[in-house]
């Protein structure tokens, strides 16, 4: 299992789990393009891990923007001549309530969320189907499958995710690309704790048992881009059983 020299792309790399797996990964050696819409952190973040010794650079990219993420994998794929995996966790959660809901908050949400995720594995796979060979990990959520109260939009998103993880594995299987899907579960992210009422009610935090570090959904990441295990693919991998969330 290694992804040493391996050309990787993180979306949302500059804060949270994509921050997490691009300081694991440059760790283990993997060659890092770090896309956020946040450019100054996604550069920062970039500047840190070469520090480390790693390789990495940072990319401002509004994974909305279907030009902009195709500008952004076309400029990867010439610098290293190839792109071996992408993890794909840019997104947001906005919590409204559904009857509040205006259509613009609607739409920003599946224009970031599910339009973003169709630009970047469409770009992404173009680039991997000449090679025959890459793999693909898309964030997606439990709440994809089991929906949720104040999140219908990002719920949606979520599902549609988890439908097109499923679709890629059959449409790009014969290219040799593999296409994975990771629910990380409760997650400590900035993101998360914003998105997540559980974190203002310790009593239900401590039922539902202790909650995953960035690192620990790091680990899974390096795990599920570095096996050899080709036959994986169009699974949908969670990281803790829902106990009534």
């Amino acid at each position: 299992m290694t992804v040493k020299d391996k050309v990787v792309i993180i979306t949302g790399g500059a804060s949270g789990i994509g921050l997490a797996a691009a300081e694991k990964l440059a760790a283990e050696e993997a060659k890092i393009a770090i896309a956020d819409v946040d450019g100054d952190k996604a550069a920062a973040t970039a500047r840190a891990l070469t520090m480390k010794g790693g390789t990495a650079t940072g990319h401002k990219v509004d994974i909305g923007n279907s030009a902009a993420v195709r500008d952004f994998v076309g400029d990867v794929a010439s610098q290293h001549g190839r792109i071996d995996a992408l993890v794909h966790c840019a997104g947001i959660c906005p919590r409204k309530p559904f009857l509040d809901m205006s259509d613009e908050e609607w739409r920003d949400v599946m224009r970031i969320n599910l339009d973003g995720t169709f630009f970047v594995t469409q770009a992404v796979a173009r680039v991997m189907a000449p090679q025959k060979v890459g793999t693909m990990l898309l964030l997606t959520s439990d709440r994809g499958v089991y929906g949720s109260i104040d999140y219908a939009h990002y719920a949606a998103t979520k599902g549609g995710m988890i439908a097109l993880v499923k679709s890629l594995a059959m449409v790009l299987g014969e290219q040799g690309i593999t296409v994975n899907g990771l629910n990380p579960g409760l997650t400590d992210t900035p993101l998360g704790r914003a998105a997540n009422p559980v974190w203002e009610d310790k009593t239900k935090l401590d039922v539902l048992g202790t909650h995953s570090k960035p690192e620990e959904i790091a680990e899974i990441i390096h795990f599920m881009i570095g096996t050899s295990a080709t036959f994986m693919t169009g699974q949908i991998v969670s990281n803790r059983m829902r106990l009534g969330m």
